[in-house]
C-alpha cells in the first residue's frame, strides 16, 4: 500500500469514529432529555391531580358544612313545633336533609383526610341519632317535643359541626389539628 491509500484509510477510520462517537454522544444525551421531560411531565401531572384533590376536598368540606347548617336549621325551626299532626311533612323535609348530609358525609369520605372524614361521620350521626331519639320520644306517647330534648340534639349537632370544621381547617391549611 502506498503512503497514500494509508492517509486515506486513517482519514476515513478517524472520520468513523468520530462519527460513531457522535451518534453514541448524542444517544446519550437525547436519553437523558428525554428522560428528564418524562419526570417533569410526571411532576406536573401529580402537581395538578394534588391541586384538583385540594380543591375537591375542600368542595366536600364546604358541601358538609352547608347540609349540616341546613340540617341544623330545619331541626331547629320544625322540631320545636313537631306534632303528631304536622309529623309526616316534617318527617319528609328531614329526610331530604338527613340524604342531602348524607351525601356530602360520602363526599368527605372519598376525598377527606383522616380527621375531616371521622369529624364528619360524627356530624352525621349526631343529626341522625338526635332526630331518631325525638321521634321515638313521640313514637312512645309525648304530645310534642320536649324542649331538653330538642336543645341537647341541637347541641350535639352544633359541638360536632364546631368540631368538623376545625378538623378542615386544619387539613385545608396544613396544620395538625389538637385533640
Amino acid at each position: 500500500m502506498d503512503s497514500g491509500t494509508t492517509t486515506q484509510l486513517i482519514t476515513v477510520g478517524a472520520t468513523l469514529g468520530g462519527v460513531v462517537l457522535t451518534l453514541l454522544t448524542t444517544t446519550l444525551v437525547e436519553g437523558r432529555k428525554l428522560k428528564a421531560t418524562r419526570h417533569a411531565e410526571a411532576q406536573k401531572r401529580a402537581a395538578e391531580h394534588a391541586n384538583w384533590l385540594r380543591d375537591e376536598r375542600v368542595k366536600a368540606y364546604a358541601g358538609m358544612s352547608n347540609a349540616g347548617e341546613e340540617a341544623f336549621q330545619l331541626i331547629r325551626s320544625e322540631f320545636a313545633t313537631l306534632r303528631p299532626e304536622n309529623r309526616g311533612e316534617v318527617e319528609t323535609r328531614w329526610r331530604e336533609r338527613r340524604n342531602e348530609l348524607r351525601k356530602a358525609h360520602n363526599q368527605v369520605a372519598l376525598f377527606g383526610t383522616e380527621e375531616p372524614r371521622r369529624r364528619g361521620k360524627e356530624l352525621w350521626k349526631a343529626a341522625r341519632n338526635g332526630v331518631n331519639d325525638i321521634l321515638a320520644e313521640l313514637d312512645a306517647g309525648e304530645p310534642a317535643v320536649r324542649r331538653a330534648s330538642l336543645n341537647q340534639v341541637l347541641t350535639a349537632i352544633s359541638e360536632a359541626g364546631d368540631r368538623f370544621l376545625e378538623a378542615c381547617r386544619a387539613d385545608v391549611q396544613g396544620t395538625v389539628p389538637e385533640s
